[in-house]
């Protein structure tokens, strides 16, 4: 990224002859780390709608974990002061969430430091050191110049904080979390961000929560991922992941997403690092975590939790050390599925509440007390209007379409067939499960693994080609003759490309149009009206007619806890 020229913004020795509002404070917002810099663009929105007060950040670039920094402010953007130029800038009170920041830099200002998690509960390597310190602990030197003001959630921190260095006496602020608050706020919009996510109400959402470090979910179940798309249908489960910033900034995301291809196009939900994790929380019906904060945020707004990691730099005496010992563990070594529905099944909401208490002194009032002491450092009177106090973020995770499943097919009535679809993609991982039907693996036209064809069973073109306008050479009945037509042909050159392929279909207006070897054609229809699933409706077709029962008539299809209702009719050769 280009560097910022100190002339151009706040901190330009000329700066008032240029600017348009006319603040009286200047709030300095330093970042180090992807982590940090989220955690103050969430805290500086106490000062919304405020034209006396200038938020400037600036990035201090000496953590392991500040790549990508610079880049999130600037596309957003933000005035930027370039960290050289700090000591121009007129500042009265500097915001950072990292304990590292060089106070000489920044000149005699008061500084306010932000928890980056829930509170103190985690040892992290020093920089250069062999070392590990507690993250979050402002250094004693830096205490002692007695303008550091140390935020924490709760009062038991204040005590955690003196044991471990007598210099924070007197030098904390009970402020709450707004992370905490922001999830809490937003249950009511559940339904809203289940929607975004692609959770329809028959399916449940499973959020995996990874931080970072060799001893997070990800650095030692790398395979959970696909191992939960393989083990829960699609029709019935959704996954999506939340992995920390330090692990997005340290591999890079070009990388994350090549480690999680399968599970990708297996339809993984990936929350980008910069938004989504607490609309993700609130629209989840299960979390699976580890020691990173996020597990225990899920815990205390009473959603399910099974730890699938859980890493010994966690604190001793800590809520997360409590949490740790007593959340139910995920066995990876059975299959997934019974445990997932078992957590669900006999989950107490209350179970996390004394966590809750011993983590949150001041639930929902955490923009409240926040804006409080940051105009007090100020010196300068609050606005009269209340804070603003915002949902959760939508989510805007990056997905993929599944192109691809292995169905695994019973019936269990003459005309009723249970499928089971997982999708293609992560179908090894799979622990199997003793089956008494068939299964068979169908590709859509859409699918970019060619590989996959050579295996196929079923075929399928999901997506309808669109009909012809009608003109006078051409009317309704002769443009709707011309697609169905171009729809068989489809049909026999699928066949014909794929000889192990033992059935072809595709979307055609109305329903789902079916070929097989043998020449016949059928026509499926929803008997609701509506237009079926074309693979849905390939799948149970097949099913049928390994089971010797395709053919006209209705075929009853069960997927997960839903019914669906398909009517199949012979279509006569042209």
């Amino acid at each position: 990224m280009p560097r910022v020229d100190p002339r151009h913004g706040p901190a330009a020795a000329d700066g008032a002859r240029w600017q348009t509002y006319r603040p009286c404070r200047t709030v300095l917002a330093v970042a180090r780390t992807l982590t940090s810099a989220i955690r103050l663009l969430e805290a500086t929105t106490v000062f919304l709608g405020d034209p006396r007060v200038q938020v400037v950040f600036t990035v201090h670039a000496g953590s392991r974990f500040s790549t990508g920094v610079a880049e999130l402010l600037r596309a957003l953007p933000v005035a930027v002061v370039p960290w050289d130029a700090v000591p121009e800038l007129r500042c009265d009170l500097v915001i950072t969430a990292s304990e590292k920041v060089d106070l000489a830099q920044v000149g005699d200002a008061p500084v306010l430091v932000l928890p980056h998690g829930i509170g103190f509960h985690k040892y992290v390597p020093e920089v250069d050191a062999p070392t590990s310190r507690l993250s979050g602990l402002v250094p004693a030197d830096l205490l002692d110049s007695g303008r550091v003001t140390l935020a924490i959630t709760h009062p038991d921190q204040a005590e955690q904080l003196a044991a471990a260095s007598p210099a924070t006496v007197g030098r904390t602020a009970l402020i709450g979390d707004t992370s905490h608050d922001a999830v809490l706020g937003s249950v009511g919009r559940r339904d809203r961000y289940r929607e975004l996510l692609g959770v329809s109400p028959a399916r449940r959402l499973l959020v995996v929560s990874s931080t970072w470090g060799e001893q997070s979910l990800l650095g030692t179940r790398p395979e959970l991922l696909d191992r939960l798309l393989a083990e829960l249908p699609v029709d019935e489960y959704r996954v999506a992941a939340v992995v920390h910033p330090n692990a997005w900034t340290w591999h890079g995301g070009w990388q994350l997403d090549q480690w999680l291809d399968s599970a990708m196009r297996a339809g993984l939900l990936l929350l980008p690092p910069t938004r989504g994790w607490h609309a993700a929380l609130v629209a989840a019906d299960l979390l699976i975590g580890d020691h990173g904060s996020v597990s225990l945020y899920g815990a205390t707004v009473g959603r399910p939790v099974l730890l699938a990691a859980f890493g010994t730099e966690v604190v001793p005496g800590t809520p997360l050390a409590e949490f740790g010992r007593t959340a139910d563990r995920l066995d990876p070594a059975t299959g997934l599925r019974e445990q997932v529905d078992k957590a669900m099944a006999v989950h107490d909401p209350l179970r996390f509440r004394p966590l809750a208490d011993a983590a949150f002194a001041a639930p929902g009032r955490a923009v409240d007390l926040l804006r409080t002491l940051c105009h007090e450092l100020l010196s300068l009177a609050e606005p009269a209007a209340e804070p603003v106090l915002d949902a959760a973020p939508d989510p805007l995770p990056a997905r993929r379409p599944v192109h691809s499943l292995e169905v695994a097919s019973t019936f269990v009535a003459p005309s009723t067939v249970v499928l089971h679809r997982v999708p293609a993609a992560v179908r090894g991982r799979r622990i199997d499960v003793p089956h008494s039907g068939s299964r068979h693996l169908l590709v859509d036209a859409e699918e970019p693994n060619l590989r996959l064809f050579g295996d196929a069973a079923v075929l399928t073109r999901s997506r309808a080609p669109e009909a012809a306008e009608p003109t006078a050479a051409h009317p309704s009945g002769g443009a709707e003759a011309a697609v169905e037509a171009a729809a068989a042909a489809w049909l026999a050159e699928a066949l014909r490309r794929n000889p192990g392929a033992r059935l072809a279909a595709t979307a055609v207006a109305g329903g789902t149009l079916l070929g097989l070897r043998d020449g016949r054609r059928l026509r499926i229809a929803a008997d609701d009206g509506g237009k079926p699933d074309t693979m849905l409706a390939a799948s149970a077709a097949y099913a049928a007619l390994l089971a010797g029962v395709l053919g006209a008539g209705r075929l009853f299809v069960r997927v997960g806890a839903a019914e669906r209702v398909l009517t199949m009719t012979l279509v006569e050769p042209a």
